[in-house]
């Protein structure tokens, strides 16, 4: 696969539609962190795409654990009032 100029390859258990749309997502960040005019080089760039990426994905693991609490302690009253 070639990313950006990029030659990329690997293996993976995901499907097409999923790396297109990892693609996609990819090329998009990419295209607006260019778009503000910046002079930075693809691989800085890819790199700030990269920390942006990481980013979510720590808040939106945070996010996940912070709703599964939640639910735990919902399912404790609820299971502590059927008793």
């Amino acid at each position: 696969m070639n990313l950006l100029g990029q030659e990329v390859s690997f293996k993976t258990n995901a499907d097409d539609e999923r790396i297109r749309e990892a693609e996609r997502l990819i090329r998009d960040r990419y295209n607006g962190l260019n778009e503000r005019g910046s002079r930075l080089s693809t691989e800085k760039l890819l790199i700030l795409v990269a920390l942006s990426l990481a980013d979510e994905l720590i808040q939106t693991s945070q996010r996940l654990g912070s709703t599964e609490e939640k639910i735990d302690q919902l399912l404790q009253v609820i299971d502590g009032a059927t008793n």
